[in-house]
């Protein structure tokens, strides 16, 4: 007891004499201290409890999160970057991009099956100018103004043109096979994101063995008057019935055109609006996160500066107790 009376005899504050007593018997019990190693731990001690330090710390630790996060987002350009940036917003962005990608492709099959029935539109339009030529021919070979020698080079040309319609309808072709000679009869083009979302394209022959009703194209001889007259029989009517299918078969390609395009468009707004809902769910807003970098950098120097001040107030209270008479 005379050893603590003679360390702490000169220490004039009474807060600093309990804390000189509560280390004296911490650490030392009856032994003599000396000034350098109560003064080691006394500075431990009050170091391992200043309150401000951890503080500023704490504070250190979360404004250095805080800077880090924004830069990352500004440099990136995304709001989130880790799952454990917002778990919830992640999963529903990953299932919109992929409904995004998926629409990507709804729309080229799209594309693809407006292409087939624009092939097949231009071939019908095509053939149909060539029947109505065939018709004119007819009624020159069906009168009896003209020789046979003109209904000689009607039948010609008559033939030429039947021969172009079948050129045409052989040509008419997608991934190698004719959509109008009777080789593809149909299509099926997956035109939603759903299993059941499909559009179905059918298609015809229009070959000159194929059109005309009871008389084929192919059967016409506008040789004589009686063939021409027979081209156009007002029962049989080879030539109109063959002009007939044509224009029917072009209306409906026509209307399926009309669909696949609205479609086409249904799915460009999807994906407008799914690409949209991503980027307000991932991109980063970079004004806030200029705003969050700047106060962040500002708390980060505001807790460094604390954080100095605490070990200044304790390295000052050390010091008073290492000048308060110890010997």
């Amino acid at each position: 007891m005379q050893t603590l009376q003679k360390c702490v005899k000169n220490v004039k504050s009474p807060k600093v004499f309990q804390v000189a007593v509560s280390l004296f018997y911490d650490f030392f019990g009856d032994k003599k201290p000396t000034t350098k190693s109560l003064g080691e731990i006394m500075a431990t001690r009050i170091g391992s409890y200043n309150e401000d330090a951890f503080n500023a710390v704490k504070a250190m630790t979360k404004a250095n999160a805080a800077v880090s996060q924004a830069s990352e987002r500004i440099s990136s350009g995304l709001r989130v970057n880790h799952a454990a940036d917002d778990p919830g917003g992640l999963a529903l962005a990953t299932r919109l991009q992929a409904q995004v990608s998926s629409n990507s492709k709804v729309m080229d099959n799209l594309y693809q099956a407006v292409a087939v029935t624009q092939i097949v539109d231009d071939s019908l339009s095509q053939i149909n100018d060539l029947l109505t030529n065939m018709k004119t021919l007819a009624l020159s070979s069906a009168t009896s103004t003209v020789d046979s020698t003109q209904r000689a080079i009607n039948q010609v040309q008559f033939e030429d043109y039947r021969n172009t319609i079948d050129s045409i309808a052989n040509s008419a072709l997608w991934n190698g096979s004719s959509l109008l000679n009777g080789d593809t009869t149909s299509m099926s083009i997956h035109s939603g994101t759903g299993s059941t979302d499909t559009t179905t394209l059918n298609f015809e022959s229009v070959l000159s063995t194929a059109i005309g009703g009871v008389i084929k194209i192919s059967d016409l001889d506008i040789s004589t008057q009686a063939g021409g007259e027979l081209a156009l029989d007002s029962v049989k009517k080879p030539l109109d019935n063959a002009m007939d299918s044509i224009s029917s078969l072009q209306g409906y390609i026509g209307a399926k055109q009309n669909i696949l395009e609205i479609q086409s468009a249904v799915a460009s707004n999807r994906m407008t609006i799914q690409s949209e809902a991503i980027g307000h769910i991932m991109n980063a807003d970079l004004a806030t996160e200029t705003a969050n970098l700047a106060a962040g950098q500002i708390q980060q120097e505001a807790s460094t500066a604390m954080l100095a001040q605490s070990i200044s107030i304790n390295k000052s209270m050390v010091s008073y107790l290492l000048n308060s008479g110890w010997n």
